[in-house]
């Protein structure tokens, strides 16, 4: 068996172009995934020239020493969810100072537990063939995906529906590598935008001074 798959593979190599042919970085913050995500980034040839590094934070005390989390955060904290995901990626990315932080927590499976200050987090869930986009928090196979980049911070949850656990974290980097890449693809498009408007506008007021 290859690794990564290759439909991984492909995913990885158009990251990497668009990150390298704009001199642009990334770092990783994983959790359900258990280093799966930098694994795949750092197993194509040239991965130094973008790979930035990143953390593994699978539990509360890792993420008090790695993650710029304070006390009050594990008081407060009862599980993955999108405002946990996205506190990751802008911490990483504020110390590491990457162009895009891309973060995941959720429940890989097969059970779930319901955190109080007193618990470390578990993460839990596997999956089918399909990455299904739902809004159901909280149950085996969910995922919350964050990223904080140049243009600010998305974040999404996908669900696969599945409750196997190392299918769940291979899932769960595929997804995330997916909703990285067309987040940067729609980044370009919008800068390119941006900037054909720009050169509209000041070809105009060109136009109307030789007037």
């Amino acid at each position: 068996m290859s690794f990564p798959p290759d439909y991984v593979l492909d995913l990885v190599k158009e990251i990497s172009e668009i990150l390298i042919q704009r001199n642009e970085t990334l770092s990783i913050s994983e959790a359900a995934c258990g280093g799966l995500l930098s694994a795949y980034l750092v197993s194509i040839p040239g991965a130094s020239k973008f790979f930035q590094g990143g953390t593994l934070v699978y539990s509360l005390k890792s993420r008090l020493k790695l993650s710029g989390w304070d006390n009050k955060d594990i008081s407060n904290y009862t599980g993955p969810s999108e405002q946990v995901v996205l506190r990751l990626a802008r911490n990483l990315r504020i110390e590491l100072g990457s162009t895009y932080v891309l973060s995941e927590t959720g429940f890989a499976g097969p059970s779930i537990t319901i955190f109080d200050k007193d618990q470390e987090p578990s993460c839990n869930d596997e999956s089918g063939e399909e990455i299904k986009d739902e809004q159901s928090p909280g149950k085996v196979g969910t995922v919350y995906l964050g990223i904080s980049g140049p243009r600010g911070e998305v974040s999404c949850i996908r669900h696969t529906n599945n409750d196997n656990r190392a299918e769940n974290m291979q899932l769960f980097a595929q997804a995330g590598l997916r909703f990285l890449l067309d987040h940067m693809k729609q980044n370009q498009e919008e800068e390119e935008e941006e900037e054909t408007k720009k050169e509209e506008s000041n070809g105009n007021g060109i136009k109307k001074q030789k007037i």
